[in-house]
């Protein structure tokens, strides 16, 4: 896991200390958006180098930015992931309980676009290698995430006091 510290932002942060919460997760929010864009496209342009063109599935369309769940109140979360990667029970046409025969699965969702074994490419299995392409988004990025947050955190706050 990744992580980064913010320095010179005294200024900005001394305004954002005079703001009401839900401005100041707005602001954080639209900065955490803009940093995760670079990730998005990095992730992106390594997925196309990994791409099968043999299949129909292409994991770069599916890569997106999404607004997480925070652990508290007063935190704001934002992902990048490939879409509808961790649901493979909603995905699968038919089930198969034990003792029982195959039934339709009142869940399943059909995908256009079925990228849901992007982990298999990403850490690899027993008998095939990894080919990490969203680790390496972030990796390569984050000076430029850093800069890119802070800036949108300062112009947006400051801009919004002034």
């Amino acid at each position: 896991m990744a992580g980064f510290q913010l320095e010179g932002l005294d200024e900005a942060l001394k305004k954002m200390d005079e703001m009401t919460k839900n401005i100041q997760k707005k602001h954080l929010k639209k900065a955490l958006r803009e940093g995760a864009k670079i990730v998005q496209k990095s992730a992106k342009e390594n997925a196309q180098k990994i791409n099968d063109p043999k299949t129909s599935a292409d994991i770069a369309k599916n890569i997106v930015i999404r607004a997480g769940k925070a652990v508290d109140k007063n935190s704001v979360k934002v992902r990048v992931g490939v879409k509808d990667g961790g649901e493979f029970w909603r995905q699968n046409k038919n089930v198969q309980r034990k003792g029982k025969k195959r039934q339709k699965n009142p869940h399943y969702t059909f995908l256009e676009n079925d990228t849901r074994h992007f982990w298999l490419v990403e850490f690899g299995t027993a008998k095939t290698k990894a080919q990490p392409f969203m680790r390496p988004a972030l990796e390569s990025n984050i000076d430029s995430v850093t800069e890119a947050v802070a800036a949108k955190l300062k112009k947006d706050i400051l801009g919004d006091i002034n």
